[in-house]
């Protein structure tokens, strides 16, 4: 009999909440929003063969979930960034975006369609030129396992617009 097999399955709750910066440049006035919320709770029905297996170890948001919009650029180009900020995090955790529409409006959404590992630090998302909304977002978690002890874990998601 697995160690585990009489062992009661860790119940991970994960909450990605999205926070946002607006940073100023030549795209003095813009500004960026993003619109939803993905949490995940993880229980013994994410076991990948039943009792004593392990977990699932990726997790993504469902599409149309998450978007964001870029508004007031006045026709500027400009880059959105990513970070991490971690309320309560497991150091193990890996979490990723990747952008699954292009948007509406005069403007263009370009890069960021496969997925852009998310951490402390921003990082390159992708690219556009003048105002952009409904640009959908989805995120995903791997790095979970029945290592990770049960807990609520939450990070926001900090998108900043920057002038290019």
């Amino acid at each position: 009999m697995s160690r585990r097999a009489g062992r009661r399955p860790p119940a991970v709750l994960l909450v990605v909440l999205l926070a946002l910066t607006a940073t100023a440049g030549r795209v003095r006035a813009a500004d960026i929003t993003a619109t939803g919320i993905w949490s995940e709770t993880i229980d013994a029905s994410d076991l990948t063969a039943g009792p004593g297996s392990e977990l699932q170890s990726m997790y993504e948001s469902p599409l149309g979930t998450l978007s964001l919009a870029i508004a007031n650029t006045a026709g500027a180009s400009w880059q959105v960034t990513v970070r991490r900020s971690d309320v309560y995090w497991w150091p193990d955790f890996i979490l990723e975006v990747q952008r699954t529409s292009a948007g509406t409006g005069t403007g263009t959404a370009s890069g960021g369609d496969s997925y852009v590992i998310v951490g402390a630090a921003d990082n390159p998302f992708f690219t556009g030129t003048g105002d952009v909304s409904g640009v959908e977002v989805q995120v995903r978690l791997s790095g979970v396992s029945l290592s990770v002890p049960p807990d609520t874990y939450t990070t926001a998601l900090v998108y900043t617009v920057v002038a290019l």
